[in-house]
């Protein structure tokens, strides 16, 4: 048994590893690494989301000129005599576009100063104006062949059950327009469907190795003329904003812009009309893919991309976080706690990845680092409450049966001094002490199952008396009776004094009908004594680490027992009580002086009292 509830206590632990082993690159294929891949996406894009948008105003941004609705539709937007203002409107029409007119667009911004031209239009058939048409484009564009990117698309197909890939490239004839090689538009996608990074070589060595090199680079490494150290992994888009945040010119507004516009601007042209497709869905919503790649343009421009921990270093910061994890998590002993650790550490991880995300933009493994403490202080806070619960429950149990409901209740609420620590607290109490008279001659003549049988009818009778007058039954020691009131919680002195002389009377009076019944019985009746004092006692539990008892010690303790062994000398009054206690309530009790008595441990005389009942109010 006890070998099974340890299993169950170190499972926790399992709770730690078990994301710890899922987060590790070597288990990412397997079902459950996927699955913390599609969770680090989605906290990903839940921070995107919740940092919100942010400005983008510096003249080193990408600009995209955009092939929008607008553009495409001018026949409505404008009359034939405006449009006849201009070469540029007049060409414009459906979709798509000759090649002449792509190319003029990209002249006229590299006549005013744009420093590079990149498009997002895969050119990689014949235009469907024919060749001529590629002839100008070529012509058109080659005094800024350096200065102008063409792209090129990765395309991957599904045919009854195989998959079919593509290198989409520039026509040959088109190469002769722009620099050597080509930019890559694919993007990564998140499991769910997110478009989130751009590919770095590892993905282009495991993708592009059937096709004959150079491999077109990814377009976001393009914005630069300076040649691009393409990094190992992927780098993640640091997203500003929805559809509209990045500068954006709809082509057919061109001509209205000022000469000095597009001096020194990155140009990204591409296609933004909904109807035409190409929408990728992102942390803001659906943008077109030519927003998406000015995002990524931009994210490699500012190095702001997020950089994903390296596979190393990332195995190392798991292994240590959840080493430190089982330390922190280990040391709590309780439920309430354990839970508020695990929520520490948690947000701990939270606030550090975001200072590095927002300092040095780098993204930390975070379902791993997450989970580690939720899922094992969940599972140790579990085991503990389940134990808690289960100890409450027996507390409640025992405690039952010696105070009342009603301080049971204010007990468990706040447990005080009757938690799981040895020591004690000074306090005030009033001290009752009950005890058999002829105990020990009764005993000789009763057998031993005759006398314990006798001796749980006798304390069933009047134990409730203490209960009913919400004191605190401390202990049975033989036919005695010890039991407190103003301990653990105090109503006042008084209420606590007048609440112990009525559970006194109340004994008596049900000593008297267990006689009665006893005589009929034909068995020996029983006569006791009581004594009650008030005075400072250290109360708190008593004992060991393994077992405590609840209790009070301390001289007014020893007062009213010797006050209990006086009713041996004054056999007409059964109840002794201290002038301490009989101060307490003046004019409520019916008492008689007994004069001033000496007690045993104790230096001065003490006033007795003997009592005779309550007066009338």
């Amino acid at each position: 048994m006890k070998r099974g509830q340890r299993l169950l206590g170190g499972l926790w632990i399992l709770g730690v590893l078990l994301p710890l082993a899922a987060s590790l690159p070597a288990l990412r294929p397997s079902p459950v690494g996927e699955a913390v891949q599609a969770l680090d996406a989605q906290l990903r894009a839940t921070a995107f989301r919740l940092r919100g948008a942010r400005p983008v105003a510096q003249r080193s941004d990408p600009v995209v000129l955009a092939i929008d609705a607008d553009s495409l539709n001018l026949a409505q937007l404008l009359t034939p005599e405006e449009r006849q203002t201009s070469p540029l409107w007049q060409a414009m029409g459906p979709w798509p576009w000759p090649r002449a007119l792509q190319a003029e667009l990209a002249a006229w911004v590299l006549e005013r100063g744009a420093r590079r031209v990149i498009f997002n239009v895969v050119l990689a058939r014949p235009s469907r104006f024919g060749v001529a048409d590629d002839q100008v484009f070529v012509r058109r564009l080659a005094p800024w062949r350096q200065r102008v990117v063409l792209a090129a698309a990765y395309v991957s197909t599904e045919q009854e059950g195989f998959e079919r890939a593509q290198l989409q490239r520039p026509l040959p004839l088109l190469r002769q327009a722009a620099a050597p090689g080509a930019a890559l538009t694919g993007l990564l996608q998140s499991p769910q469907g997110l478009t989130e990074a751009i590919p770095g070589r590892r993905w282009l060595e495991a993708q592009l190795a059937d096709f004959a090199r150079p491999w077109p680079l990814p377009l976001a490494y393009l914005g630069d003329a300076v040649e691009p150290q393409l990094p190992w992994g992927p780098r993640f888009i640091d997203f500003a904003g929805p559809s509209g945040t990045w500068p954006l010119v709809p082509a057919w507004q061109l001509p209205e812009l000022p000469e000095g516009f597009w001096r020194d601007r990155l140009v990204l042209i591409g296609v933004t009309a909904a109807g035409l497709g190409d929408q990728m869905e992102t942390p803001f919503g659906p943008q077109s893919g030519t927003e998406v790649q000015a995002a990524a343009l931009a994210s490699i421009l500012r190095q702001t991309a997020l950089r994903p921990l390296p596979s190393l270093a990332a195995v190392l910061l798991l292994l240590l976080w959840g080493v430190a994890t089982i330390s922190v998590l280990a040391r709590s002993g309780q439920a309430l706690r354990t839970m508020a650790l695990a929520g520490a550490l948690a947000a701990g991880v939270l606030v550090v990845a975001a200072l590095l995300w927002g300092t040095v933009h780098l993204w930390l493994p975070l379902p791993g680092l997450l989970l580690m403490p939720v899922l094992g202080g969940s599972l140790r806070g579990a085991r503990q409450w389940w134990a808690e619960s289960r100890e409450r429950a027996y507390l409640h149990q025992v405690l039952a049966r010696r105070v009342s409901p009603a301080l049971l209740r204010d007990i468990l609420r706040d447990p005080g001094p009757l938690g799981t620590q040895v020591g004690g607290s000074r306090c005030r109490c009033v001290v009752l002490f009950t005890d058999l008279v002829g105990f020990t001659p009764l005993s000789s003549r009763l057998d031993a199952q005759a006398l314990f049988a006798l001796l749980n009818r006798y304390f069933e009778a009047i134990a409730s008396a203490v209960i009913e007058e919400q004191g605190l039954l401390d202990k049975f020691i033989g036919d005695a009776l010890m039991a407190e009131f103003g301990v653990p919680r105090s109503r006042g002195e008084a209420t606590e004094a007048l609440a112990a002389v009525r559970a006194a009377l109340a004994m008596q009076q049900r000593l008297e009908a267990l006689n009665r019944d006893l005589a009929a019985q034909e068995q020996p009746t029983l006569q006791q004594g009581i004594g009650l004092h008030v005075g400072e006692v250290i109360a708190g539990n008593l004992g060991s680490s393994q077992r405590l008892e609840f209790t009070v010690v301390g001289a007014a303790v020893n007062v009213a027992s010797r006050l209990e062994g006086l009713t041996r000398r004054f056999p007409d009054h059964p109840i002794l009580l201290s002038g301490e206690l009989v101060d307490l309530l003046p004019g409520a009790l019916d008492v008689v002086p007994l004069g001033e008595q000496m007690v045993k441990g104790w230096p001065e005389p003490v006033r007795v009292f003997g009592l005779r009942g309550l007066l009338p109010r």
